[in-house]
């Protein structure tokens, strides 16, 4: 990330060389097409050369930070192109797999996801998986659903708040 700030081309090739795929696979999943997805993975490594400034790793790791620039970018196609048909649904058993790339943690981010969320109930790991991979608001949910708008923001919340927690107590666990 150093290199990246200083402007270092070679950093840029460095992070492309360990992130690509699993951006691409989020890409891909929410997107439904490799042409997509590729382009995607350009975007998220111009908005991460754009951006690097930005970066914070007290508020987590490089390839969170990234992954996260991927799915805002991917919504955002998503929402802009009317009419464009929705993926569908990912769920727990689908999470795209999400190799951890520092050195120092050689473990897979998709088991780490997959027990946080099996600390949620069916209908909290549904309604991340479309709200997370389907892209969908917290509106368009709601209207789905035929719920108040305001119960399935409450829910999307204790869900995500489960979620965190169970990512801290494995964080604490020895």
């Amino acid at each position: 990330m150093e290199g990246l700030l200083a402007g270092n081309e070679d950093a840029v090739r460095t992070l492309y060389a360990r992130y690509a795929r699993p951006i691409f696979t989020l890409g891909l999943r929410l997107l439904g097409s490799p042409e997509a997805a590729e382009e995607l993975t350009q975007d998220v490594f111009l908005a991460a050369w754009r951006k690097a400034a930005h970066f914070d790793p007290a508020r987590g790791r490089l390839s969170t930070w990234l992954m996260t620039i991927a799915h805002n970018l991917a919504v955002d196609r998503l929402r802009r192109e009317t009419g464009a048909r929705r993926p569908h649904l990912v769920f727990v058993d689908e999470v795209p797999e999400i190799v951890a790339m520092e050195e120092d943690e050689p473990i897979l981010e998709r088991d780490a996801a997959v027990r946080a969320l099996a600390s949620l109930s069916e209908a909290e790991r549904r309604l991340l998986a479309r709200a997370y991979f389907g892209g969908l608001t917290a509106r368009e949910i709601a209207e789905a659903d035929g719920i108040p708008l305001g119960t399935v923001k409450t829910r999307l919340r204790t869900a995500l708040i489960k979620v965190r927690r169970a990512n801290q107590d494995k964080e604490a666990a020895p």
